[in-house]
């Protein structure tokens, strides 16, 4: 996520065309006071936070993270779901 950083005055000014960016951040005086969020971006952290609140989820990405899930051919999946 490549987030650009705009005064308050920039961002004012370049308001249309920045609504497009998926994120940046506002700044007065040097310090970033707040950022925008595109709708896709904040759907898709929520989405995240969503997955790593499962356990489920969570133990199945360690075990993929550290090579230790099954990996199975499309043919083992046909024949596991056409049983």
């Amino acid at each position: 996520m490549g987030s650009s950083t705009y005064t308050v005055s920039q961002a004012q000014a370049r308001l249309p065309s920045l609504i497009k960016e998926d994120s940046f951040a506002i700044s007065v005086h040097g310090e970033v006071k707040g950022f925008y969020l595109s709708k896709h971006r904040l759907e898709a952290m929520l989405e995240s936070l969503e997955l790593l609140e499962n356990p489920d989820f969570t133990s199945a990405l360690r075990a993929h993270q550290t090579n230790e899930s099954k990996v199975y051919t499309i043919e083992e999946v046909d024949e596991a779901f056409s049983s």
